[in-house]
């Protein structure tokens, strides 16, 4: 090991000493969990607030992914206590969360940095306190840029409209309210309100096949419940934001935070939905942060917090924006005893996903052709006959990969894929029978292109090719629908689905910090004028 190699491991391991050194450890862990949940309640109630809408994805994905790490810290360090946590306004308690939770921003960007330098991905050299990250600049961001600002998979996200007035009145006449907190009283009623009213925004997110069974529970299982806790928590938010803008002192944080009793929690699932109670407890258990023996707990995975005492912790800003599907896929793979199973499921999602294709696009005058080949296999290709032109796609269908751990595979698997659509390509030039005659049923003379459709992840800049580009499968499906096939494979080929630097996105340097350590970084930002490509 080099002198270099050494001088940044030691810098990543005081900088996670000086991050895991709040004075907020040295409270018992429910208090200290719960005190850093509501704290993070209230900045995100100002960002609602005060920041414009086009901006709140971002803050809440920085914010999502920065709140697992004092929550992690509190649950390694924290001694646990028989007490009741105290739900109340403490000053240094809250001054101690809130500048954890803002130094919680830039350590998540360290947490980035190293596992980069660790697969060489960039060049890390220590000068006193400062890492210094060479060639920062010399990376191409566009394909990074294309990931974050289209969206997910591509697809608009779902807009949670705000309640309607009936809706305010229903959940105002089942609240109680003192001074400083309030408390909604849920039941069959306001619970079924809703879910009827978020039902619809939720469930588009849903893209997984219906008929997955796990061990304990089904998948609709699984929807069902997270349907009606995301429903319930978007109810207390909206009551929380009602009661701050009426003037509650300290706008209600001593009930930022849904803190129910375990068995309470239980029964009401059991009142509201059609989920058998024993696969209730196995959900909810599955759920419960750092449960079922996972080392490093996140709370996008596991959003149930447990504050002892048989309680739990229900943080709205949290259950109002995971990802259900893409948290169960994560959270299943790192448990060895759900592992095996999901990976005979994972099989089945290319099946799912052509199908979907074709019912997204019927009535648009397409065939749609899919084989096995002796070199390779075609997963789908969209032929119009008419205008004599043939798009073959090699699909990938990830996890989306929002940890760094995750990125390598993923990088493995799209160059797989790009080699995949070479092959097809080679295969048509050489007038190939198998491809060519007898499973497309095409000549020479249509126009042939292939490329890379990937749900919810086009990878970096490391795995882009000029022959073959690789695009979100969404967007390119509503291109074809919008301009025809056409244009939409001009549209792919010229790769103008990519942002453009400074007209689509810019690059914005910012020093992060934690301690008296510190490095230059950067963020991607939309154009004021562009907030999208393509």
């Amino acid at each position: 090991m080099t002198d270099n190699q050494v001088a940044v491991e030691e810098a990543e391991r005081e900088i996670d000493a000086v991050f895991e050194a709040s004075p907020l450890l040295s409270l018992p862990y429910n208090q200290a969990a719960w005190t850093v949940l509501a704290v993070n309640e209230d900045l995100f109630l100002r960002d609602h607030n005060e920041r414009p809408h086009e901006e709140m994805h971002a803050v809440v994905d920085a914010r999502l992914n920065a709140l697992t790490h004092p929550l992690r810290a509190c649950f390694k360090h924290c001694k646990r206590d028989s007490r009741l946590v105290r739900r109340t306004y403490v000053s240094e308690d809250y001054g101690h969360a809130a500048r954890w939770l803002k130094t919680a921003l830039d350590y998540d960007q360290f947490c980035t940095i190293f596992p980069l330098w660790r697969r060489k991905r960039l060049k890390l050299t220590v000068a006193g306190k400062r890492l210094v990250v060479d060639d920062l600049d010399k990376d191409d961001k566009t394909y990074e840029a294309y990931n974050r600002l289209i969206r997910k998979e591509g697809r608009p996200d779902p807009v949670l409209d705000p309640p309607s007035d009936e809706l305010l009145e229903k959940l105002r006449a089942k609240t109680k309210t003192r001074e400083t907190w309030f408390r909604l009283n849920f039941d069959r009623d306001i619970v079924a309100a809703l879910v009827d009213c978020y039902r619809d925004a939720i469930s588009r997110r849903f893209t997984l096949p219906d008929n997955w069974n796990f061990n304990t529970f089904s998948l609709r299982d699984y929807r069902a419940i997270m349907l009606t806790l995301q429903s319930m928590m978007v109810g207390w938010y909206n009551v929380r934001s009602m009661v701050a803008d009426e003037g509650m002192k300290g706008m209600g944080y001593p009930s930022a935070a849904w803190v129910v009793e375990k068995d309470d929690l239980l029964q009401q699932l059991c009142d509201y939905t059609p989920v058998p109670r024993r696969s209730i407890e196995s959900i909810l258990g599955l759920i419960t942060f750092g449960s079922n023996e996972i080392r490093q707990p996140d709370i996008a995975t596991q959003p149930l917090v447990d504050l002892g005492k048989q309680q739990w912790a229900l943080s709205p800003f949290v259950f109002l924006n995971v990802s259900i599907e893409r948290n169960l896929c994560t959270l299943l793979n790192q448990i060895p005893a759900e592992r095996d199973n999901y990976s005979t499921l994972v099989n089945t999602k290319e099946a799912a996903l052509v199908g979907e294709i074709r019912e997204y696009l019927a009535g648009e005058g397409l065939e749609f052709v899919s084989a096995e080949l002796k070199t390779t296999n075609l997963d789908l290709a969209i032929i119009d006959r008419t205008n004599k032109v043939c798009l073959c796609l090699e699909l990938k269908w990830f996890i989306e990969p929002a940890e760094i751990r995750e990125i390598r595979d993923r990088t493995d698997e799209l160059k797989k894929g790009v080699g995949q659509a070479k092959e097809l390509t080679r295969l048509f030039k050489a007038k190939d029978t198998q491809l060519v005659t007898n499973v497309l049923k095409i000549g020479q003379s249509y126009e042939f292109f292939s490329a890379v459709g990937s749900v919810n992840w086009i990878g970096m800049a490391d795995v882009q090719d000029p022959a073959v580009p690789v695009v979100k499968v969404w967007h390119l499906m509503e291109k074809i629908e919008k301009m025809g096939l056409p244009q939409a494979m001009k549209w792919l080929r010229e790769r103008e689905f990519l942002p453009k630097p400074r007209l689509g996105f810019t690059v914005v340097s910012r020093q992060i910090k934690t301690g008296e350590w510190f490095a230059e970084w950067y963020g991607i930002k939309a154009a004021a004028r562009t907030a999208s490509p393509g």
